[in-house]
């Protein structure tokens, strides 16, 4: 069973209807990696009602947050300057550095929230702000504050330093400067909360003392209580998170406690993740380390991302690299698709299941009906070089075997890839596998062909001459001819890359031939035979 329907599972025998939550703090560019909560409480939602039950899947951006670090890339150039004084402000009342955006949160998370359509995923988007100010977090401030003592107790069992006697779990925005982060409340009576502006570890206070009216949501709960609170307002029955909240004595330990004791309301399941890494980096908003839902849409299909998440546990570490790892990724999935339609064999039967089960999850929709025909990836970032003519390029992918009798889906499906295999190239291909076939035999380059080599070539032309090949079939070929002849295989592909790109390597071999023309390549090899 995979491990999203043990998580429904787990929830249908707590009741029959569910809401979970996913968010993230506006604080930068959302990348892929901030879409493993959302990915996965859309994906809870599926298993629970295709097991009958009825869920709904939230996202709440958290920008009531204050600004603690200026993120890239506005904290390079004039940028930089002009937005260091707001540091310690909302992430709402902070301007956008673009006109056609209303505010910093918008600018920085539109096309995250626009993009998840796309993807399939189907979530009610929330406001921690608006609903701050709509007054609806009211009563569970007033809870809070009321209860003070016993949250400061709770939260003192985890700190080695206590908090001081006065403390109150709410953080008023100073009505002189605007900063949230900067202010320590000290008092409060009836809707107002007394407050100084003192400043923090990266933003001064303005020395201003003033008071806050938490019902117009002029201040918000501190972070360990606004999330109980908010499971509280929401009806919250199962929340993924990073594996930083999961820790002993972490967020959820906390808000778990406050929630019991508090608010009388019971911790949501909880479904601890790892974070994704970006070759090997962490992703970071504030270091510009980030690939976004837009960047993704532009080299890989939406179901690459789901299976990305999909395939492993939630705990299992996770590296995103958009240069040749993604052509593993692409594989992967197209294996998978395959098994589901039961065009590929797989030994254990336990596998074959978790393999067609992860390939549900990983579909933006309903699986489709009819197997489907899939340009491979690696073949599209060789074709996608050779010709811009898409009339031409499916001539291609016919006349070589890749698509046999392709449905109008077929081909839409292969133009879509083709198109995300030109992009892939263009931006992330390693130097290798971009090329340009010469348009004259490269005479320097062909000279250095040794006679083993030349006699690879002549049986290659021949061959081609006398039949069609497949990719594969071609790219088994040439192996077979270089062990004919004594020659190493990589010396007999070195050969066909020095003919055709005056260079010692190139694409997979299969896939590069077979793009090309025919007759052209005969001649081309035949040529640097007798040069």
């Amino acid at each position: 069973m995979h491990w999203i329907d043990r998580v429904a599972r787990a929830l249908l025998k707590r009741g029959k209807k569910h809401v979970i939550a996913s968010g993230i703090s506006i604080s930068g560019h959302i990348h892929v990696g901030h879409s493993n909560d959302v990915f996965i409480a859309d994906g809870i939602r599926r298993a629970v009602e295709e097991s009958g039950g009825k869920a709904t899947a939230l996202w709440y951006a958290d920008d009531y947050d204050p600004m603690r670090r200026i993120p890239w890339p506005l904290n390079q150039g004039e940028h930089a300057e002009r937005y260091r004084k707001y540091l310690g402000m909302p992430y709402i009342d902070i301007p956008s550095p673009d006109p056609e955006y209303e505010n910093f949160v918008e600018y920085f998370s539109k096309s995250f929230v626009d993009s998840l359509r796309d993807f399939g995923v189907k979530v009610k988007v929330y406001s921690g702000a608006k609903i701050y100010r709509s007054g609806k977090m009211s009563r569970l401030v007033k809870t809070a504050l009321e209860n003070a003592g016993e949250i400061r107790k709770i939260l003192n069992r985890y700190r080695s330093t206590p908090l001081p006697d006065d403390w109150l779990p709410y953080d008023a925005i100073c009505e002189k400067c605007g900063k949230i982060a900067t202010t320590k409340a000290f008092a409060w009576d009836g809707s107002v909360v007394k407050y100084r502006c003192e400043g923090c570890d990266y933003a001064p206070g303005c020395g201003h003392e003033g008071e806050s009216d938490y019902t117009n949501g002029e201040g918000k709960l501190t972070w360990r209580v606004e999330w109980p609170a908010r499971w509280k307002l929401l009806g919250v029955t199962c929340e993924p998170f990073g594996k930083d909240h999961a820790v002993a004595g972490g967020s959820y330990d906390t808000g778990r406690s406050i929630a019991k004791r508090i608010f009388n309301y019971d911790a949501p399941y909880p479904v601890p993740y790892e974070w994704v890494s970006f070759r090997g980096d962490r992703m970071s908003s504030s270091r510009g380390v980030v690939f976004t839902l837009p960047q993704w849409l532009e080299i890989a299909e939406p179901e690459l991302l789901r299976y990305f998440i999909f395939r492993s546990k939630s705990m299992k570490a996770k590296d995103f690299d958009p240069g040749l790892p993604l052509l593993d990724l692409y594989d992967e999935f197209d294996m998978i698709e395959q098994v589901y339609f039961d065009r590929r064999d797989v030994a254990e039967p336990k596998r074959k299941k978790q393999y067609k089960r992860i390939y549900e999850l990983s579909l933006v929709g309903p699986p489709p009906i009819r197997p489907v025909q899939r340009l491979p990836f690696r073949f599209a970032a060789v074709l996608c070089q050779v010709t811009q003519d898409e009339q031409h390029a499916i001539e291609i992918m016919t006349s070589k075997g890749i698509l046999a009798k392709p449905s109008g889906r077929d081909i839409r499906l292969a133009l879509i890839r083709l198109r995300r295999a030109r992009n892939w190239v263009s931006k992330y291909a390693p130097e290798r596998l971009r090329f340009r076939v010469l348009k004259e035999v490269p005479v320097e380059a062909v000279r250095r062909l040794t006679e083993k080599q030349k006699e690879g070539l002549a049986r290659l032309a021949d061959d081609l001459s006398s039949r069609d090949y497949t990719p594969v079939e071609l790219h088994n070929r040439i192996y077979e001819i270089g062990k004919s002849i004594e020659l190493k295989p990589s010396e007999l592909f070195k050969a066909v890359y020095l003919a055709l790109l005056g260079r010692e390597s190139g694409p997979r071999v299969g896939n590069f031939v077979s793009v090309l023309d025919r007759e052209f390549v005969i001649g081309r090899f035949r040529d640097a035979v007798n040069l």
